[in-house]
Protein backbone atom coordinates (compact mmCIF):
# COMPACT_ATOMS: atom_id res chain seq x y z
CA UNK A 1 0.00 0.00 0.00
CA UNK A 2 1.47 3.36 -1.03
CA UNK A 3 2.32 5.50 2.01
CA UNK A 4 0.48 8.72 0.45
CA UNK A 5 1.71 10.95 3.53
CA UNK A 6 5.62 10.21 2.61
CA UNK A 7 5.37 11.01 -1.39
CA UNK A 8 5.70 14.14 -2.35
CA UNK A 9 2.35 15.63 -3.92
CA UNK A 10 3.90 16.33 -7.48
CA UNK A 11 4.37 13.01 -8.35
CA UNK A 12 0.65 11.24 -7.96
CA UNK A 13 -1.13 14.50 -7.47
CA UNK A 14 -2.14 17.77 -9.56
CA UNK A 15 -1.70 16.01 -13.01
CA UNK A 16 -5.58 14.76 -13.61
CA UNK A 17 -7.10 16.77 -16.34
CA UNK A 18 -9.58 18.68 -14.17
CA UNK A 19 -7.22 18.93 -11.10
CA UNK A 20 -4.14 20.39 -13.05
CA UNK A 21 -2.86 23.55 -11.34
CA UNK A 22 -3.31 26.96 -13.45
CA UNK A 23 -0.24 28.51 -12.02
CA UNK A 24 3.25 28.04 -11.28
CA UNK A 25 6.60 28.62 -9.95
CA UNK A 26 9.83 27.43 -10.73
CA UNK A 27 12.93 28.97 -8.14
CA UNK A 28 16.21 26.81 -9.21
CA UNK A 29 18.67 27.26 -6.16
CA UNK A 30 22.61 26.61 -6.29
CA UNK A 31 23.96 25.48 -2.98
CA UNK A 32 27.76 26.76 -1.91
CA UNK A 33 27.69 25.19 1.51
CA UNK A 34 26.13 21.78 2.73
CA UNK A 35 25.15 22.78 5.94
CA UNK A 36 23.26 26.20 5.02
CA UNK A 37 21.33 23.44 2.42
CA UNK A 38 20.26 21.69 5.25
CA UNK A 39 19.63 24.54 6.73
CA UNK A 40 17.38 25.68 3.85
CA UNK A 41 15.51 22.31 3.34
CA UNK A 42 14.69 22.08 7.59
CA UNK A 43 13.02 25.41 7.10
CA UNK A 44 10.86 24.18 3.72
CA UNK A 45 9.89 21.07 5.16
CA UNK A 46 6.84 22.28 6.63
CA UNK A 47 5.53 23.69 3.86
CA UNK A 48 6.69 20.43 1.50
CA UNK A 49 3.30 19.07 0.67
CA UNK A 50 2.61 15.15 0.25
CA UNK A 51 -0.35 13.47 -1.61
CA UNK A 52 -2.37 12.91 1.82
CA UNK A 53 -2.12 16.91 2.08
CA UNK A 54 -3.39 17.45 -1.09
CA UNK A 55 -6.35 15.56 -0.78
CA UNK A 56 -7.37 16.93 2.85
CA UNK A 57 -7.22 20.20 0.96
CA UNK A 58 -4.26 23.34 0.49
CA UNK A 59 -4.37 26.32 -1.07
CA UNK A 60 -1.33 25.54 -2.67
CA UNK A 61 1.47 22.59 -3.67
CA UNK A 62 5.25 23.36 -2.61
CA UNK A 63 7.74 20.26 -3.52
CA UNK A 64 11.86 19.95 -3.90
CA UNK A 65 13.88 18.47 -6.53
CA UNK A 66 17.23 17.91 -5.81
CA UNK A 67 20.20 16.83 -8.93
CA UNK A 68 22.97 14.56 -8.27
CA UNK A 69 25.21 16.55 -7.22
CA UNK A 70 23.14 18.27 -4.40
CA UNK A 71 22.79 14.51 -3.49
CA UNK A 72 26.27 14.26 -3.49
CA UNK A 73 27.02 16.91 -1.42
CA UNK A 74 24.46 15.80 1.16
CA UNK A 75 26.35 12.47 1.11
CA UNK A 76 24.02 10.00 -1.02
CA UNK A 77 26.19 10.22 -4.00
CA UNK A 78 28.53 7.64 -4.10
CA UNK A 79 27.41 4.33 -4.60
CA UNK A 80 28.02 2.89 -1.34
CA UNK A 81 26.04 5.50 0.31
CA UNK A 82 22.89 5.67 -2.94
CA UNK A 83 22.77 2.18 -4.05
CA UNK A 84 22.87 -1.12 -1.51
CA UNK A 85 23.46 -4.52 -2.81
CA UNK A 86 19.93 -5.17 -3.90
CA UNK A 87 19.47 -2.10 -6.20
CA UNK A 88 21.86 -3.38 -8.94
CA UNK A 89 18.91 -3.45 -10.91
CA UNK A 90 18.98 0.24 -11.39
CA UNK A 91 22.32 1.17 -12.28
CA UNK A 92 20.41 2.54 -15.55
CA UNK A 93 18.00 5.16 -13.76
CA UNK A 94 20.88 5.85 -11.76
CA UNK A 95 23.19 6.46 -14.98
CA UNK A 96 20.66 9.06 -16.40
CA UNK A 97 20.01 10.07 -12.92
CA UNK A 98 24.14 11.30 -12.27
CA UNK A 99 25.40 12.56 -15.64
CA UNK A 100 22.30 14.90 -15.67
CA UNK A 101 20.50 16.02 -18.53
CA UNK A 102 22.89 18.16 -20.48
CA UNK A 103 25.72 15.24 -20.78
CA UNK A 104 22.57 13.05 -22.53
CA UNK A 105 21.20 16.26 -24.45
CA UNK A 106 23.05 15.31 -27.85
CA UNK A 107 23.24 11.71 -28.00
CA UNK A 108 19.93 10.43 -26.58
CA UNK A 109 17.18 13.45 -26.47
CA UNK A 110 17.75 14.71 -30.03
CA UNK A 111 18.63 18.30 -28.48
CA UNK A 112 20.54 19.57 -31.48
CA UNK A 113 20.45 22.72 -33.62
CA UNK A 114 18.18 25.20 -31.86
CA UNK A 115 17.65 22.94 -29.08
CA UNK A 116 21.67 22.14 -28.93
CA UNK A 117 22.58 22.73 -24.83
CA UNK A 118 24.88 25.19 -26.13
CA UNK A 119 22.40 27.46 -26.58
CA UNK A 120 20.40 26.74 -23.78
CA UNK A 121 19.46 29.62 -21.08
CA UNK A 122 22.53 30.27 -19.22
CA UNK A 123 20.59 28.61 -15.83
CA UNK A 124 20.52 25.35 -17.70
CA UNK A 125 23.98 25.61 -19.83
CA UNK A 126 26.63 25.79 -16.63
CA UNK A 127 26.08 22.88 -14.47
CA UNK A 128 25.11 24.85 -11.46
CA UNK A 129 21.60 23.66 -10.71
CA UNK A 130 21.69 21.89 -6.88
CA UNK A 131 17.79 22.09 -6.29
CA UNK A 132 14.45 23.35 -7.68
CA UNK A 133 11.71 24.59 -5.53
CA UNK A 134 8.30 24.16 -7.32
CA UNK A 135 4.87 26.02 -6.31
CA UNK A 136 1.94 25.76 -7.74
CA UNK A 137 -1.29 26.53 -7.24
CA UNK A 138 -4.85 27.24 -8.78
CA UNK A 139 -5.72 30.98 -7.61
CA UNK A 140 -2.41 33.72 -8.64
CA UNK A 141 -2.50 34.64 -4.78
CA UNK A 142 -2.09 31.29 -3.30
CA UNK A 143 0.92 31.02 -5.40
CA UNK A 144 2.11 34.28 -4.23
CA UNK A 145 1.83 33.06 -0.76
CA UNK A 146 3.56 30.23 -1.34
CA UNK A 147 6.65 31.74 -3.23
CA UNK A 148 6.67 34.70 -0.80
CA UNK A 149 7.18 31.95 2.05
CA UNK A 150 9.75 30.39 0.18
CA UNK A 151 11.76 33.55 -0.59
CA UNK A 152 11.97 34.21 2.73
CA UNK A 153 13.17 30.48 3.76
CA UNK A 154 15.92 31.13 0.81
CA UNK A 155 16.70 34.70 1.87
CA UNK A 156 17.30 33.31 5.41
CA UNK A 157 19.85 30.93 3.55
CA UNK A 158 23.42 33.09 3.33
CA UNK A 159 25.06 30.63 0.71
CA UNK A 160 22.44 29.67 -0.96
CA UNK A 161 21.85 31.48 -4.42
CA UNK A 162 18.61 31.66 -6.47
CA UNK A 163 19.82 31.39 -10.33
CA UNK A 164 16.38 32.11 -11.75
CA UNK A 165 12.78 31.87 -11.75
CA UNK A 166 10.34 30.27 -13.96
CA UNK A 167 6.50 31.13 -14.05
CA UNK A 168 3.62 29.52 -15.99
CA UNK A 169 0.16 29.81 -16.70
CA UNK A 170 -2.57 28.18 -18.23
CA UNK A 171 -4.95 30.08 -20.29
CA UNK A 172 -8.34 30.93 -19.35
CA UNK A 173 -11.59 31.29 -20.96
CA UNK A 174 -12.58 29.29 -24.31
CA UNK A 175 -8.73 28.56 -24.15
CA UNK A 176 -8.56 26.72 -21.06
CA UNK A 177 -6.93 23.45 -20.72
CA UNK A 178 -4.86 24.17 -24.14
CA UNK A 179 -0.94 24.18 -24.84
CA UNK A 180 -0.02 27.38 -27.26
CA UNK A 181 -0.97 25.38 -30.72
CA UNK A 182 -4.34 25.60 -29.57
CA UNK A 183 -5.30 21.76 -28.93
CA UNK A 184 -6.20 20.63 -25.58
CA UNK A 185 -3.43 19.02 -23.65
CA UNK A 186 -2.50 15.87 -21.16
CA UNK A 187 -5.73 14.31 -21.95
CA UNK A 188 -4.38 10.55 -21.83
CA UNK A 189 -2.47 10.29 -18.32
CA UNK A 190 -1.13 6.63 -16.77
CA UNK A 191 -3.68 5.16 -14.39
CA UNK A 192 -1.56 4.59 -11.14
CA UNK A 193 -2.67 1.01 -8.79
CA UNK A 194 -3.16 2.08 -5.34
CA UNK A 195 -2.66 5.95 -5.86
CA UNK A 196 -6.23 6.56 -4.68
CA UNK A 197 -7.03 8.83 -7.52
CA UNK A 198 -10.03 7.71 -9.80
CA UNK A 199 -9.15 6.54 -13.03
CA UNK A 200 -11.48 6.90 -16.53
CA UNK A 201 -11.38 3.92 -19.89
CA UNK A 202 -8.33 4.10 -21.31
CA UNK A 203 -6.02 5.86 -18.87
CA UNK A 204 -4.18 2.49 -18.13
CA UNK A 205 -2.80 0.17 -20.57
CA UNK A 206 -5.24 -2.44 -22.76
CA UNK A 207 -6.16 -5.72 -22.08
CA UNK A 208 -6.33 -8.33 -24.56
CA UNK A 209 -10.35 -8.27 -25.40
CA UNK A 210 -11.37 -5.31 -23.74
CA UNK A 211 -10.96 -3.08 -20.62
CA UNK A 212 -7.74 -1.19 -19.16
CA UNK A 213 -5.55 -2.24 -16.32
CA UNK A 214 -3.85 0.33 -13.95
CA UNK A 215 -0.17 0.51 -14.07
CA UNK A 216 2.53 -0.76 -11.52
CA UNK A 217 3.18 1.96 -8.71
CA UNK A 218 6.51 1.15 -9.42
CA UNK A 219 6.66 2.66 -12.47
CA UNK A 220 6.54 6.14 -10.92
CA UNK A 221 7.34 5.78 -7.18
CA UNK A 222 10.85 4.14 -5.70
CA UNK A 223 10.50 1.49 -3.59
CA UNK A 224 7.31 -0.20 -4.84
CA UNK A 225 6.59 -3.12 -7.56
CA UNK A 226 7.19 -1.80 -11.53
CA UNK A 227 5.87 -3.40 -14.55
CA UNK A 228 8.45 -5.85 -14.59
CA UNK A 229 7.61 -7.23 -11.55
CA UNK A 230 10.73 -6.04 -9.93
CA UNK A 231 11.51 -3.67 -6.43
CA UNK A 232 14.21 -1.53 -8.62
CA UNK A 233 14.79 0.93 -5.38
CA UNK A 234 15.15 -0.69 -1.94
CA UNK A 235 17.45 1.36 -0.53
CA UNK A 236 16.15 4.27 2.35
CA UNK A 237 16.89 7.17 0.44
CA UNK A 238 15.16 6.37 -2.19
CA UNK A 239 11.56 4.78 -1.31
CA UNK A 240 8.73 6.85 -1.56
CA UNK A 241 10.41 9.31 -4.08
CA UNK A 242 10.28 9.14 -7.90
CA UNK A 243 12.87 11.04 -10.40
CA UNK A 244 11.58 14.42 -12.08
CA UNK A 245 12.47 15.76 -15.57
CA UNK A 246 12.09 19.91 -16.43
CA UNK A 247 12.47 21.16 -19.37
CA UNK A 248 11.70 23.96 -20.88
CA UNK A 249 10.15 24.08 -24.40
CA UNK A 250 9.33 26.77 -27.06
CA UNK A 251 7.20 26.74 -29.55
CA UNK A 252 7.17 28.08 -32.82
CA UNK A 253 3.83 29.22 -33.27
CA UNK A 254 3.73 31.32 -36.29
CA UNK A 255 6.21 28.77 -38.03
CA UNK A 256 3.10 25.78 -37.29
CA UNK A 257 0.34 27.93 -38.49
CA UNK A 258 2.11 28.99 -41.51
CA UNK A 259 3.52 25.29 -42.24
CA UNK A 260 0.23 23.79 -41.51
CA UNK A 261 -2.13 26.10 -43.74
CA UNK A 262 0.99 25.88 -46.86
CA UNK A 263 0.15 21.94 -46.62
CA UNK A 264 -3.70 22.49 -46.39
CA UNK A 265 -3.88 24.93 -49.26
CA UNK A 266 -1.88 22.72 -52.18
CA UNK A 267 -3.94 19.54 -50.90
CA UNK A 268 -7.17 21.20 -51.11
CA UNK A 269 -7.91 20.74 -47.24
CA UNK A 270 -7.92 22.95 -44.07
CA UNK A 271 -5.23 23.76 -42.04
CA UNK A 272 -6.71 22.53 -38.85
CA UNK A 273 -7.30 19.15 -40.53
CA UNK A 274 -3.75 18.43 -40.95
CA UNK A 275 -2.39 19.95 -37.73
CA UNK A 276 -5.24 17.48 -36.07
CA UNK A 277 -3.62 14.50 -38.27
CA UNK A 278 -0.62 15.54 -36.66
CA UNK A 279 -1.37 15.58 -33.36
CA UNK A 280 -3.77 12.76 -33.64
CA UNK A 281 -6.59 14.59 -31.97
CA UNK A 282 -9.35 17.88 -32.52
CA UNK A 283 -8.09 20.94 -30.91
CA UNK A 284 -11.32 20.21 -28.05
CA UNK A 285 -9.25 16.71 -27.50
CA UNK A 286 -11.49 14.54 -29.37
CA UNK A 287 -9.65 11.71 -30.91
CA UNK A 288 -9.19 10.86 -34.52
CA UNK A 289 -9.75 7.23 -34.16
CA UNK A 290 -13.53 7.94 -32.38
CA UNK A 291 -14.11 11.19 -34.89
CA UNK A 292 -12.03 11.08 -37.50
CA UNK A 293 -13.78 13.71 -40.52
CA UNK A 294 -14.70 16.79 -37.49
CA UNK A 295 -14.28 17.87 -34.46
CA UNK A 296 -16.33 16.78 -31.51
CA UNK A 297 -16.21 19.46 -28.60
CA UNK A 298 -18.80 17.06 -26.34
CA UNK A 299 -16.36 13.88 -26.99
CA UNK A 300 -13.68 16.03 -26.40
CA UNK A 301 -14.63 17.46 -22.83
CA UNK A 302 -16.12 13.32 -21.99
CA UNK A 303 -13.50 12.45 -19.45
CA UNK A 304 -15.37 8.82 -19.65
CA UNK A 305 -14.84 8.81 -23.55
CA UNK A 306 -12.23 10.95 -25.17
CA UNK A 307 -9.85 8.15 -24.20
CA UNK A 308 -11.28 5.41 -24.33
CA UNK A 309 -10.18 4.14 -27.79
CA UNK A 310 -7.43 1.53 -29.18
CA UNK A 311 -5.51 1.59 -32.62
CA UNK A 312 -6.55 -2.07 -34.06
CA UNK A 313 -9.40 -0.65 -35.67
CA UNK A 314 -7.31 1.35 -37.64
CA UNK A 315 -4.48 -0.71 -38.35
CA UNK A 316 -2.98 1.54 -41.85
CA UNK A 317 -3.36 4.83 -40.07
CA UNK A 318 -6.69 6.10 -42.38
CA UNK A 319 -7.91 7.48 -38.94
CA UNK A 320 -5.03 8.25 -37.19
CA UNK A 321 -2.00 8.59 -39.12
CA UNK A 322 0.54 6.03 -37.79
CA UNK A 323 3.58 8.85 -36.64
CA UNK A 324 0.94 11.07 -35.45
CA UNK A 325 1.84 12.29 -31.94
CA UNK A 326 -0.46 10.85 -29.49
CA UNK A 327 0.41 7.27 -31.71
CA UNK A 328 3.94 7.56 -31.58
CA UNK A 329 3.99 8.25 -27.67
CA UNK A 330 1.47 6.13 -26.48
CA UNK A 331 0.98 2.93 -28.97
CA UNK A 332 -1.57 1.25 -26.41
CA UNK A 333 -1.77 -2.09 -28.32
CA UNK A 334 -1.03 -0.56 -31.93
CA UNK A 335 -0.96 -4.02 -34.40
CA UNK A 336 1.60 -2.02 -36.07
CA UNK A 337 3.57 -0.55 -33.35
CA UNK A 338 5.41 -2.11 -30.47
CA UNK A 339 2.10 -3.28 -28.84
CA UNK A 340 0.85 -3.21 -25.50
CA UNK A 341 3.24 -5.27 -23.59
CA UNK A 342 6.23 -3.19 -24.77
CA UNK A 343 4.11 0.24 -24.34
CA UNK A 344 3.15 -0.74 -20.37
CA UNK A 345 7.30 -0.31 -19.80
CA UNK A 346 7.19 3.12 -21.22
CA UNK A 347 4.72 5.36 -19.72
CA UNK A 348 5.28 8.90 -18.21
CA UNK A 349 2.81 11.13 -15.74
CA UNK A 350 3.10 14.29 -17.71
CA UNK A 351 2.73 18.01 -16.31
CA UNK A 352 3.16 20.85 -18.73
CA UNK A 353 1.56 24.74 -18.04
CA UNK A 354 2.03 27.52 -20.88
CA UNK A 355 4.75 30.54 -20.25
CA UNK A 356 4.55 33.17 -22.24
CA UNK A 357 1.38 35.12 -23.59
CA UNK A 358 -0.87 33.59 -26.16
CA UNK A 359 -0.56 35.01 -29.75
CA UNK A 360 -4.03 35.65 -31.13
CA UNK A 361 -5.33 34.02 -34.13
CA UNK A 362 -4.25 34.90 -36.90
CA UNK A 363 -1.36 37.10 -35.85
CA UNK A 364 1.99 37.65 -37.09
CA UNK A 365 4.52 37.11 -34.96
CA UNK A 366 5.04 39.67 -31.79
CA UNK A 367 9.25 38.45 -30.93
CA UNK A 368 7.89 37.23 -27.40
CA UNK A 369 8.92 33.60 -26.60
CA UNK A 370 6.42 31.27 -25.21
CA UNK A 371 5.80 27.70 -24.97
CA UNK A 372 5.67 24.87 -22.04
CA UNK A 373 7.11 24.13 -18.83
CA UNK A 374 7.25 20.74 -19.42
CA UNK A 375 7.52 18.03 -16.58
CA UNK A 376 7.46 14.09 -16.45
CA UNK A 377 7.48 11.68 -13.43
CA UNK A 378 8.91 8.60 -13.97
CA UNK A 379 10.84 6.25 -11.82
CA UNK A 380 13.45 5.57 -14.50
CA UNK A 381 14.62 8.27 -16.66
CA UNK A 382 16.72 5.81 -19.26
CA UNK A 383 13.84 3.21 -19.24
CA UNK A 384 10.48 6.05 -19.61
CA UNK A 385 11.42 9.74 -20.15
CA UNK A 386 14.98 9.21 -22.47
CA UNK A 387 13.52 5.60 -24.44
CA UNK A 388 10.58 7.92 -25.72
CA UNK A 389 12.97 10.48 -26.52
CA UNK A 390 15.30 8.43 -28.37
CA UNK A 391 13.36 5.58 -29.77
CA UNK A 392 9.21 7.18 -30.60
CA UNK A 393 9.95 10.98 -31.28
CA UNK A 394 13.02 11.61 -32.79
CA UNK A 395 14.20 7.86 -34.12
CA UNK A 396 12.72 4.95 -35.07
CA UNK A 397 9.21 5.43 -35.48
CA UNK A 398 6.78 3.25 -33.32
CA UNK A 399 4.60 2.19 -36.81
CA UNK A 400 6.66 1.69 -39.96
CA UNK A 401 3.88 0.79 -42.18
CA UNK A 402 3.69 3.50 -45.11
CA UNK A 403 6.39 5.82 -44.11
CA UNK A 404 9.81 5.77 -44.19
CA UNK A 405 12.19 5.50 -41.08
CA UNK A 406 13.49 8.65 -41.22
CA UNK A 407 10.60 10.49 -39.96
CA UNK A 408 10.04 11.67 -36.55
CA UNK A 409 7.32 13.00 -34.48
CA UNK A 410 5.73 16.06 -36.67
CA UNK A 411 4.97 17.99 -33.29
CA UNK A 412 7.54 17.88 -31.12
CA UNK A 413 10.42 15.83 -32.79
CA UNK A 414 13.92 17.51 -34.05
CA UNK A 415 13.22 17.09 -37.71
CA UNK A 416 15.91 16.43 -40.58
CA UNK A 417 17.76 19.15 -42.35
CA UNK A 418 18.57 19.30 -46.40
CA UNK A 419 17.86 16.84 -48.43
CA UNK A 420 16.58 14.43 -45.70
CA UNK A 421 13.84 17.35 -44.46
CA UNK A 422 11.44 15.74 -42.68
CA UNK A 423 8.20 14.60 -43.57
CA UNK A 424 4.49 13.29 -42.14
CA UNK A 425 2.22 11.03 -44.51
CA UNK A 426 -1.23 11.41 -43.86
CA UNK A 427 -2.96 8.19 -45.63
CA UNK A 428 -6.07 8.25 -47.49
CA UNK A 429 -9.21 6.39 -46.99
CA UNK A 430 -10.15 7.02 -50.50
CA UNK A 431 -8.79 4.53 -53.20
CA UNK A 432 -8.65 6.88 -55.89
CA UNK A 433 -6.89 9.72 -53.59
CA UNK A 434 -2.80 9.52 -53.12
CA UNK A 435 -1.84 10.25 -49.62
CA UNK A 436 -1.22 13.64 -48.23
CA UNK A 437 2.45 14.11 -47.66
CA UNK A 438 3.59 17.35 -45.76
CA UNK A 439 7.29 17.64 -46.80
CA UNK A 440 9.99 19.71 -45.58
CA UNK A 441 8.66 19.06 -42.31
CA UNK A 442 10.50 21.95 -39.60
CA UNK A 443 11.12 21.65 -36.08
CA UNK A 444 8.05 23.25 -34.06
CA UNK A 445 9.72 23.12 -30.21
CA UNK A 446 12.96 24.20 -29.24
CA UNK A 447 14.53 23.17 -26.11
CA UNK A 448 15.73 26.32 -23.90
CA UNK A 449 16.84 23.85 -20.92
CA UNK A 450 16.08 21.28 -18.28
CA UNK A 451 17.48 19.17 -15.75
CA UNK A 452 17.10 15.63 -13.57
CA UNK A 453 15.92 15.98 -10.67
CA UNK A 454 14.90 13.30 -7.59
CA UNK A 455 12.03 14.09 -5.66
CA UNK A 456 12.82 12.58 -2.49
CA UNK A 457 9.49 10.98 0.67
CA UNK A 458 9.20 13.94 3.44
CA UNK A 459 11.39 11.34 5.26
CA UNK A 460 14.58 11.16 3.07
CA UNK A 461 14.20 15.34 2.83
CA UNK A 462 13.84 14.81 7.01
CA UNK A 463 17.63 13.41 7.19
CA UNK A 464 18.78 15.58 4.66
CA UNK A 465 17.82 18.21 6.94
CA UNK A 466 19.47 16.83 9.99
CA UNK A 467 22.69 15.07 8.41
CA UNK A 468 21.75 11.63 8.82
CA UNK A 469 23.93 8.99 6.60
CA UNK A 470 23.45 5.68 6.09
CA UNK A 471 26.34 5.31 8.51
CA UNK A 472 24.51 6.51 11.09
CA UNK A 473 22.32 4.18 13.22
CA UNK A 474 19.72 6.32 14.25
CA UNK A 475 19.24 7.72 11.07
CA UNK A 476 17.69 6.32 7.50
CA UNK A 477 16.89 3.15 9.10
CA UNK A 478 14.33 0.42 7.44
CA UNK A 479 13.01 -2.88 7.78
CA UNK A 480 14.50 -4.83 4.39
CA UNK A 481 12.17 -7.74 3.47
CA UNK A 482 14.02 -10.89 3.87
CA UNK A 483 15.38 -12.26 0.90
CA UNK A 484 18.53 -14.37 -0.85
CA UNK A 485 21.28 -12.35 -2.36
CA UNK A 486 20.60 -11.01 -5.83
CA UNK A 487 23.63 -11.89 -7.90
CA UNK A 488 26.41 -9.59 -8.41
CA UNK A 489 25.88 -7.09 -11.78
CA UNK A 490 27.89 -7.89 -15.08
CA UNK A 491 30.93 -5.36 -15.20
CA UNK A 492 30.23 -2.74 -17.67
CA UNK A 493 32.90 -0.09 -18.99
CA UNK A 494 33.87 2.95 -16.95
CA UNK A 495 31.56 6.07 -17.85
CA UNK A 496 33.12 9.63 -18.47
CA UNK A 497 29.46 10.42 -15.52
CA UNK A 498 31.14 7.97 -12.85
CA UNK A 499 33.49 10.03 -11.18
CA UNK A 500 31.77 13.44 -11.07
CA UNK A 501 33.78 15.85 -8.66
CA UNK A 502 31.55 16.23 -5.42
CA UNK A 503 29.43 19.33 -5.15
CA UNK A 504 31.38 20.57 -8.67
CA UNK A 505 29.12 21.70 -12.42
CA UNK A 506 28.67 18.64 -14.38
CA UNK A 507 31.19 18.48 -17.04
CA UNK A 508 30.14 18.28 -20.43
CA UNK A 509 31.83 15.15 -21.86
CA UNK A 510 33.90 14.87 -24.60
CA UNK A 511 32.29 11.59 -26.43
CA UNK A 512 28.53 10.54 -25.24
CA UNK A 513 28.11 10.05 -21.60
CA UNK A 514 26.58 6.72 -22.30
CA UNK A 515 25.57 4.32 -25.55
CA UNK A 516 22.60 5.16 -26.60
CA UNK A 517 20.21 2.30 -26.78
CA UNK A 518 19.16 0.43 -29.59
CA UNK A 519 15.79 1.49 -32.00
CA UNK A 520 12.89 -0.22 -30.13
CA UNK A 521 14.77 -2.15 -27.69
CA UNK A 522 15.05 -0.97 -23.96
CA UNK A 523 17.42 1.12 -22.72
CA UNK A 524 20.35 -0.57 -20.26
CA UNK A 525 18.93 -0.66 -17.49
CA UNK A 526 26.96 32.74 -15.45
CA UNK A 527 24.07 32.26 -13.39
CA UNK A 528 20.96 34.56 -13.97
CA UNK A 529 20.78 37.61 -11.23
CA UNK A 530 17.88 36.32 -8.64
CA UNK A 531 14.87 37.64 -10.73
CA UNK A 532 11.49 39.15 -9.01
CA UNK A 533 9.00 36.88 -9.50
CA UNK A 534 6.30 38.35 -12.40
CA UNK A 535 3.44 37.15 -13.91
CA UNK A 536 3.43 36.33 -18.06
CA UNK A 537 1.56 38.90 -19.44
CA UNK A 538 -1.68 37.67 -20.50
CA UNK A 539 -3.92 39.51 -22.49
CA UNK A 540 -7.23 38.37 -20.98
CA UNK A 541 -6.32 38.29 -17.14
CA UNK A 542 -8.64 34.69 -15.52
CA UNK A 543 -11.50 35.66 -13.74
CA UNK A 544 -12.03 31.92 -12.45
CA UNK A 545 -8.73 29.85 -12.36
CA UNK A 546 -8.27 28.30 -15.90
CA UNK A 547 -7.47 24.59 -15.55
CA UNK A 548 -3.79 24.32 -16.38
CA UNK A 549 -2.78 23.38 -19.87
CA UNK A 550 -1.35 19.52 -20.32
CA UNK A 551 1.97 18.36 -21.86
CA UNK A 552 1.64 17.63 -25.57
CA UNK A 553 4.28 14.27 -24.55
CA UNK A 554 1.43 11.52 -24.94
CA UNK A 555 -1.94 10.44 -26.17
Amino acid sequence: MLELGQIQSTILREYYRKDSPSFECYLFLHFTEAEDARALIKRLLPMVTSCADVDRGVAHVLNIGLTYPAVDMFGFGGAAHALNQTDHEATGAIAAFKCGMKARAVSILGDVDESDPDNWEPVYRNGRIHAVVWVTAKQEEALRQGVGKAREAIDAAPTVELLHVQEARGFSGEYAGTEHFGYADGIAQPSVLGSGIPDHPGDGTPRKRRGWDRLQPGEFVLGQIDESGQNQFRSPFFVNGSFLVVRKLQQHVVRFREYVAEVAQRNGTTPELVASKMVGRWPSGAPLVLSPDRDDPALGADDRRNNDFRYDGDPDGLRCPLGSHIRRNNPREDPSGPGAVQTRLHRIIRRSTPYGPRLPDGAPDDGKERGVMFAVINADIARQFEFLQLNWINSVLSSTVLTLPADRDPLVGQQLRGRSAGKFLIPSSHRKKAPTIAWGLPTFVTTRGGAYFLLPSLDALWDIAHGKTYEDPNGCEQDEPQRPPDPLPEPRQPSPCDKLPRGEPEPAPSEPAVEAPAANADPPANADPPAEVTAPADANPPATPPSGARSKEGG
